[in-house]
């Protein structure tokens, strides 16, 4: 049995969403925003075996940033690592600095439950 594992992340703050940057600017603005706060990051995930959806379910995570200069922002936009990013950070990176507290799942601020993806696929294999 093949399966197709999909993931994908947002993050929510202020009850807006914060997708991947379209510009350096809009990068710039994201983490201003993120700067010295909490916000929540959602990791969304499907298991499929050909067109039959197995399981889906989504993982949300606290993050709390530092507080951050115009030049912490700046600095961080030229490594170009936020470019690609929901919330334009990633925390398997660089991005990972900016984070003062994690209350949930590293794995899901990073993009895939390990924890909960794994008890799932448990439950599939065991049935």
């Amino acid at each position: 049995q093949t399966l197709v594992i999909g993931s994908d992340t947002i993050v929510d703050i202020d009850c807006q969403i914060l997708n991947k940057p379209t510009s350096e600017e809009d990068a710039f603005n994201m983490l201003n925003k993120l700067s010295g706060k909490k916000h929540q990051v959602h990791t969304g995930v499907a298991v499929y075996s050909g067109e039959t959806k197995l399981v889906s379910f989504t993982e949300t995570a606290s993050v709390r940033f530092q507080q951050l200069t115009e030049e912490d922002i700046r600095a961080y936009i030229a490594t170009g690592e936020p470019m690609d990013k929901a919330g334009s950070y990633g925390i398997q990176g660089i991005g990972g600095q900016l984070v003062e507290r994690i209350d949930g799942s590293y794995f899901a601020v990073m993009g895939l439950p390990m924890h909960s993806l794994s008890r799932e696929l448990a439950k599939i294999i065991n049935s």
